[in-house]
């Protein structure tokens, strides 16, 4: 089964499927800008951005994410669970190249929300990606 069909089949059953998956236990979120740290430190805005409207799920107790976004990112780690007054933040972790380097991602999606709608900020190196979850 080509591998897009299958990640597109995952990401409908989670996003629309609310009997099978109750909003308390999955984040369904949406990117609204794309960004990165440009070399001199300033924040560059990503213009017409592939990601920006892309939609992906978060499950709330493993931290897994589902969407061709970050379809990528195993093994997550859930060290905030979230509330109205802290964040739920995962990471990620891998091994570098280099004999002591490593990368991390770091997902985070405030615990308040307004009108129903948790913000967010995805972190992976110098990418920076924000929008919503509900």
């Amino acid at each position: 089964m080509n591998m897009r069909l299958l990640v597109s089949f995952l990401v409908c059953s989670v996003l629309l499927c609310k009997g099978a998956f109750a909003a308390e236990k999955v984040y369904r979120c949406e990117i609204l800008s794309d960004a990165y740290i440009k070399t001199n430190g300033e924040l560059a805005i990503v213009q017409d951005s592939p990601r920006v409207g892309q939609e992906f799920a978060v499950i709330k107790k493993t931290g897994e994410v589902v969407g061709d976004v970050m379809d990528s990112l195993g093994k997550p780690k859930v060290i905030a669970s979230g509330s109205k007054s802290n964040a739920y933040k995962v990471i990620w972790t891998q091994k570098a190249a280099g004999q002591n380097g490593v990368f991390i991602d770091y997902l985070s999606i405030d615990g308040f929300a307004k009108d129903g709608k948790y913000p967010f900020g995805f972190f992976s190196g110098a990418l920076l990606m924000t929008g919503f979850c509900e």
